[in-house]
């Protein structure tokens, strides 16, 4: 049995030097932020390519991964696994730390595998995009600028994921609603404390008890008492599910729900 899979997110840090109020990963609110350790993350990363034969898409990201020490030591550990990722290895910042020399290049020396991913939050708070854009391109780097700011917010704007409350009563309305959700649909998992998740709102919403922590809803990558074919059959059992016991809670990545103002900023506490 083959696991080929789509998308893949790995949180290097939930630290952030940015309060968005309706962040998809909830950064603001973790009374816990933290890095992953160099040694946590290849520990990580062994075991999930065991588990997955090859994912279109693998990003790194955070919070702000730039905060992380470790960072260029995580990339490289990344890169080593290269022939496993179909399209590419994603590294998405919030432009407001420039991009060390030492993770250019190695950016650069695998340029053909990489693509950096800008979020722009407008002049304001992405203070550095020009400054990196001008570095990447340089060194023929790939890239893309996610537009973050403006009026138009059907294009530009958020959805408020805050609200945890059961937003549908019944197994057939939670999957007819997950079924319009992007990440649901794209099929994106996320890596958060070393457990594969469908999403990072269902990651969230285990680790503050709105719902069960359940096998079979996450692969829990670093235990030890299931064997690498269980955590496989675990996935790909997931990959197939229409929808999860979060989706129950959560108005989905959809077209059709209304958007907010994006990167507004939470007032210091």
């Amino acid at each position: 049995m083959r696991t080929d899979i789509k998308r893949t997110v790995l949180s290097i840090s939930t630290f952030c030097n940015l309060k968005c109020k309706n962040c998809l990963a909830f950064i603001p609110y973790y009374k816990d932020p933290s890095n992953l350790k160099y040694e946590e993350a290849c520990s990580i990363l062994d075991n999930y390519f065991k588990v997955v034969d090859s994912v279109e898409h693998f990003t790194v990201t955070g919070g702000e991964p730039l905060l992380n020490k470790d960072v260029c030591k995580i990339l490289k550990e990344v890169y080593k696994y290269k022939n496993q990722v179909f399209q590419s290895i994603d590294f998405v910042t919030n432009a407001t730390i420039e991009i060390p020399t030492e993770l250019l290049d190695l950016f650069e020396r695998n340029k053909e595998k990489t693509k950096i991913v800008l979020s722009n939050y407008g002049p304001q708070l992405s203070t550095k995009i020009d400054a990196i854009e001008c570095a990447i391109k340089e060194r023929g780097i790939p890239y893309r600028i996610s537009r973050f700011f403006g009026n138009n917010l059907y294009y530009d704007g958020w959805i408020d994921f805050t609200d945890h409350s059961l937003k549908w009563n019944n197994l057939k309305e939670r999957d007819n609603n997950a079924q319009k959700c992007i990440h649901r649909v794209g099929k994106y998992f996320v890596i958060n404390n070393g457990e594969l998740h469908c999403c990072s709102r269902s990651f969230w919403r285990m680790k503050q008890g709105i719902i069960p922590k359940r096998i079979g809803e996450y692969v829990p990558l670093m235990d030890a008492t299931l064997s690498i074919e269980e955590k496989r059959k675990i996935l790909m059992e997931m990959y197939e599910q229409k929808s999860s016991t979060s989706c129950a809670h959560c108005v989905g990545l959809c077209n059709d729900v209304e958007r907010v103002a994006p990167a507004q900023q939470l007032e210091s506490r």
